[in-house]
């Protein structure tokens, strides 16, 4: 019977889903869409019963219509990006017999789906651009069968509905570009950090900005850690306490973002130890303000007023290289003078100074003397 004369009828048409279960279709205006709660399936339905109880999300018709192009124009995106990988790889690649009658360039289909422990039908959907939601697990499997690269990887994951996996966790590997980036931006300080705020890289002004980088262990490098466990660096920073602020709120929204870092549970159990920033950690404060005027009070050159520039890093998107800007025109002045005495080595006599000169000052805080807020040595 016709679409419309179910209507006509009071009855709704109805269609099947991949679980065997029946789901009704009415008419434009009055869909909702949710998922099957028994395979997941995408589905339509309105008002009344939700067959399957899934939580509904109302939409214009047109809304709706959107979503739908979209989610299906990803789908085959990645059925067409999964046959030109399967086609690439040859049997010998995964250790199969190329055998004498094979009309595909690389793999069977079937042969990918007892590489990855899946159904040959189901694996046949996907590169189909049926909506068969593969889950993460089964995209890692079809990725190892695949011989897929990280950029491929990354790729998968990302057609697959799994923006989050587009990086792996824990790989904060600083490529070349990076790296020739930190020190074209010279003389200004720049840096390259994780998302759990650890710096992996650096150039040689932002080495002197606060402490000497090159004397920090690398497991220490962490901009949170430094500022509760460094009285040098805490020094340099002020306010402090603002400071501590607006670098907890930053930590907690990139926890959201890349909760799978294995990096998180030692992090967040070492500076756990600090009441204040238990504190700070529980109030759920996040953000990512931008363009505020950071006061740094350099040991060597003095009072510096810069803002911060952030870009994600497009080789590793888990990686942000982040630079200092000046705000007035002594600021840049001294940031060229810093530079200079790094280029020349006379920093190193400097540094000498800035370490005796602090020690000195704890000495004389070990005595009941005060202790000083900041050091410096020009």
């Amino acid at each position: 019977m016709a679409a419309a004369s179910l209507m006509r009828s009071g009855r709704s048409p109805r269609r099947g889903c991949r679980c065997g279960r029946e789901h009704s279709i009415l008419p434009w205006r009055h869909r909702e869409r949710f998922s099957c709660s028994h395979c997941s399936a995408a589905v339509t339905r309105v008002g009344g019963r939700a067959h399957g109880g899934g939580r509904a999300t109302w939409m214009r018709a047109g809304e709706w219509a959107d979503n739908e192009g979209m989610a299906q124009e990803r789908t085959s995106e990645l059925g067409r990006f999964l046959r030109s990988r399967r086609d690439r790889v040859r049997p010998c690649d995964v250790g199969l017999a190329k055998g004498t009658r094979r009309r595909v360039p690389g793999l069977r289909r079937e042969e990918v789906a007892v590489l990855a422990n899946i159904g040959t039908s189901w694996y046949t959907w996907l590169e189909q651009g049926r909506e068969v939601h593969p889950s993460e697990s089964v995209l890692e499997a079809i990725a190892e069968a695949l011989l897929l690269d990280r950029e491929e990887r990354a790729h998968l994951f990302l057609l697959g509905g799994y923006p989050d996996r587009a990086t792996n966790p824990g790989d904060s590997e600083v490529g070349e570009q990076l790296r020739m980036m930190l020190d074209e931006v010279l003389p200004l300080p720049a840096m390259v950090t994780d998302p759990t705020y650890t710096i992996r890289a650096y150039n040689e002004v932002e080495r002197y900005l606060t402490t000497d980088l090159a004397e920090v262990a690398p497991a220490d490098r962490n901009c949170v850690i430094q500022a509760y466990e460094n009285p040098e660096w805490a020094s340099i920073f002020q306010p402090l306490d603002e400071h501590k602020r607006l670098l907890v709120a930053k930590m907690r929204a990139a926890y959201a973002e890349s909760l799978e870092d294995p990096a998180w549970g030692p992090l967040l159990e070492r500076l756990s130890r600090y009441p204040d920033f238990r504190a700070l950690w529980d109030s759920g404060n996040v953000g990512r303000t931008p363009g505020r005027t950071k006061v740094v009070e350099n040991p060597y050159v003095g009072t510096l007023n810069l803002t911060m520039a952030t870009l994600i890093a497009q080789e590793n998107q888990r990686l942000t290289l982040s630079v200092y800007l000046p705000v007035d025109s002594v600021t840049r002045a001294r940031l060229e003078t810093l530079h200079g005495w790094i280029r020349d080595g006379s920093i190193e006599k400097k540094r000498a100074e800035v370490v005796a000169e602090h020690e000195r000052a704890l000495a004389g805080a070990a005595d009941g003397g005060e202790r000083p807020v900041h050091l410096r040595v020009v």
